[in-house]
């Protein structure tokens, strides 16, 4: 029996229920001409001591123009319950916030804009090709999120990535 991987780093699948979603959607940003170096499978990054040493993931993080540009939340259920942690996570995932965010469940998208929380586009057709990304991060110029702005966010996040449970929690 083959092990089945992931499409962008070819490693092991990890056990989640969600993976199915997150495998899906790395095939659509595959489709839409997207390189595979341009897409961070579960990236990472750890606030300060001043957030608790928060642990920020992305299930995608796709790069443009060398910076991050939209952050990926791949998982099963209502879109809507997702879409704060998803902004949260785009505010806190680098150093400038990445002005894009995608909820998905597979079957249906959202696309956000990530300083106002505003919906720009639904639908699986809303996540944008290359170069319509291309196009909308030159209208958005990196932007740091200020303190107050990271300490919400990390408020937000720290609230809602506590409902993560892989398949098999421990």
């Amino acid at each position: 029996m083959t092990s089945q991987v992931d499409l962008i780093t070819g490693k092991p699948l990890s056990p989640s229920d969600d993976e199915p979603v997150r495998q899906a959607t790395e095939a659509r940003l595959l489709s839409l001409g997207f390189s595979p170096q341009d897409i961070s499978v579960d990236a990472k990054r750890t606030l300060g001591p001043e957030h608790g040493s928060l642990v920020v993931l992305a299930d995608l993080l796709v790069h443009s123009g060398g910076r991050p540009a939209l952050l990926l939340r791949c998982a099963r259920g209502s879109l809507v319950t997702r879409e704060k942690e998803a902004l949260a996570a785009a505010r806190l995932i680098s150093p400038h916030l990445a002005p894009l965010a995608v909820v998905t469940n597979g079957e249906d998208a959202e696309l956000l804009e990530t300083a106002d929380g505003k919906v720009l586009a639904q639908g699986l057709a809303g996540i944008p090709a290359p170069e319509q990304l291309a196009r909308m991060m030159a209208k958005r110029p990196p932007r740091e999120p200020t303190p107050l702005e990271i300490t919400q966010a990390a408020r937000v996040y720290a609230a809602y990535s506590g409902f993560h449970c892989e398949a098999y929690c421990r």
